[in-house]
């Protein structure tokens, strides 16, 4: 009885996945964080267009940009309930399944993406991902996407960690993110992403830090004056998909679409890294002065903080991540 009940109740969360071959193609949703017109989006709606094609139509993938369907939090309970087949986010959206994830968001730690995609692809990273977290949570890691470098923007002029005292600069409200914030110079404030703009203009909070085509794309160079190119963080995204539709999938569809997923991974590279470029300069050719300040200091401030921290509880890891530089 039991395995009827479930097995109804997984018709109706996935009426095509119930549906015999070839009568109904397979529809899952996306959820993006990113809008329209920043690199995860654009490409991402390429990797869609290309998983059906390949599949000849029998997997169509929706992307909701924007946050659609819902903050990170609430995308991580809809993959474990599979009511969301994908959903783009960061390691520190499983940190309630592993805390140690949020050390991918310890500023100056990693020095590249291409470190971080070693970390990730080595014994490290996927024992942590889709080992360790992948029994605990139901969702399954099965990419990391290049976000861009974490910088500051401000309300004000700065040079070094010294010039942020007193400054209230957004943060998510996780432990990670705020020693971050802290290692910086800054004070931490936890606002959530959706009101972050007005926050801003209304100059609740004086700062925040994402990588420049975030900057952009989400328009805070249209309330915040100055960006500060602390390049703080080589900020890495995750891609996941819920465990209970991956293993609903053939072993030829699991294939195929891991096998778009890293063939489009370096298109976010150079997409993230143009826009980075392009977008910098158009901000600036709109009126934001972009500070180049002293990168030596920060680096210095913000590792010390950090390592009293965290050094002795996730020596083993900072380790092995170092050894993969």
């Amino acid at each position: 009885m039991k395995e009827i009940l479930f097995a109804a109740a997984l018709s109706l969360l996935f009426p095509a996945l119930s549906a015999p071959a070839g009568e109904k193609a397979l529809e899952l949703k996306w959820a993006q964080p990113e809008p329209a017109g920043h690199p995860w989006t654009n490409i991402g709606e390429e990797i869609c267009k290309e998983i059906d094609r390949r599949s000849g139509g029998r997997i169509k993938i929706t992307q909701y940009p924007a946050g659609q369907l819902g903050s990170h939090l609430e995308l991580v309970e809809m993959l474990r309930t599979g009511s969301v087949a994908f959903h783009t986010s960061g390691p520190a959206a499983l940190n309630a399944f592993d805390e140690r994830v949020q050390i991918f968001n310890i500023p100056y730690l990693i020095k590249s993406k291409e470190q971080a995609y070693r970390i990730y692809e080595a014994e490290v990273g996927q024992k942590m991902f889709n080992d360790v977290i992948l029994k605990r949570s139901g969702i399954r890691t099965l990419q990391f996407w290049y976000f861009g470098t974490r910088t500051l923007t401000l309300n004000r002029p700065v040079t070094k960690p010294e010039d942020l005292a007193g400054a209230k600069v957004r943060c998510m409200e996780m432990p990670i993110f705020k020693d971050a914030i802290s290692s910086l110079g800054a004070n931490p404030t936890p606002i959530t992403f959706s009101e972050l703009y007005l926050a801003l203009q209304t100059k609740v909070v004086d700062g925040q830090e994402n990588p420049i085509p975030t900057i952009y794309a989400q328009k805070f160079y249209e309330v915040q004056p100055y960006i500060i190119l602390t390049n703080h963080t080589v900020h890495m995204g995750t891609v996941h998909i819920s465990e209970m539709v991956w293993q609903r999938l053939s072993k030829a569809d699991q294939d195929l679409i891991l096998a778009v997923f890293n063939e489009y991974r370096p298109r976010i590279d150079e997409a993230i890294e143009k826009d980075a470029v392009e977008k910098l300069e158009v901000m600036k050719k709109g009126g934001v002065t972009v500070i180049e300040p002293d990168y030596e200091a920060f680096k210095k401030y913000s590792l010390a903080y950090m390592m009293e921290r965290y050094g002795e509880k996730w020596g083993d890891l900072i380790s092995a991540f170092k050894a993969l530089e």
